[in-house]
């Protein structure tokens, strides 16, 4: 039986330089990256494209050029892949709860969220609408994602009202407005892995996630707030305490 990959051991003293983690691939390339990550990309990847259901473990482990049991090193299930691409969809939540909990003025509390929700989307492997695609259309399987979506989105709209009623925000209908800001976040995330047609041309837009999570909360929070001018405040403000957690 193949030995299972196995995580770094650090850097190499005697060289200064960090040793490959885990074994050669199948394919007679060495791993290049983290094994427990490429294996979560390639789950998510075969569960939207072909299904939960219809994905193997072995067909996961051919994509990513490893033996089945290294797969199984990481996780001894695909349900244990499962729950950890969950998790992983999880840091904006969390952000808004900690902000919440810490009465976080809403301008620098809706960007955080919006801002660290980008983030999250632009690192993972897929695009959020093909990964909002599979849970529909398994949502037995998706149920947390959906239902942590929903939460989301819960607290999203609880910092507008929270806003609207302090008088920071423009008064309208919180519901509308935090849609607003979802279609904002989700569509520059899709256009950062999507660039237009013309950026071959012209040049990406967008440098990297930092920059697309950048523009998504500036453009959300400037367009509520009833000071367009206090963006760059909010912005700082935002960011400080991102920093700080």
């Amino acid at each position: 039986m193949e030995d299972p990959v196995t995580p770094s051991a650090g850097p190499d003293t005697t060289t200064d330089r960090p040793r490959t983690v885990g074994r050669p691939r199948r394919t007679g390339a060495a791993p290049a990256g983290d094994p427990r990550q490429e294996i979560l990309d390639a789950a998510a990847r075969l569960f939207a494209d072909r299904g939960y259901v219809a994905t193997t473990m072995s067909e996961i482990a051919r994509t990513v050029g490893l033996g089945q049991s290294s797969v199984y090193y990481w996780f001894r299930s695909k349900e244990d892949l499962l729950r950890a691409l969950t998790g992983a969809n999880r840091e904006s939540l969390e952000v808004a709860h900690r902000l919440a909990a810490a009465a976080t003025p809403p301008p620098e509390h809706l960007y955080a969220v919006l801002y660290a929700d980008v983030l999250q989307m632009c690192r993972g492997a897929l695009d959020f609408y093909d990964l909002e695609r599979a849970a529909h259309a398994q949502p037995e399987f998706f149920a947390e994602i959906l239902a942590d979506y929903g939460r989301l989105r819960a607290e999203i709209e609880a910092v507008v009202e929270a806003g609207m009623r302090s008088g920071d925000f423009v008064p309208g209908d919180a519901r509308t407005a935090t849609l607003a800001c979802l279609a904002q976040t989700e569509g520059i995330q899709h256009r950062f892995r999507s660039p237009t047609p013309d950026a071959a041309e012209r040049g990406a837009a967008l440098g990297g996630p930092a920059d697309a999570a950048r523009l998504a909360a500036g453009t959300a929070v400037r367009a509520l707030l009833v000071d367009p001018a206090r963006a760059a405040d909010a912005e700082r403000g935002a960011m400080a305490v991102l920093d700080e957690t």
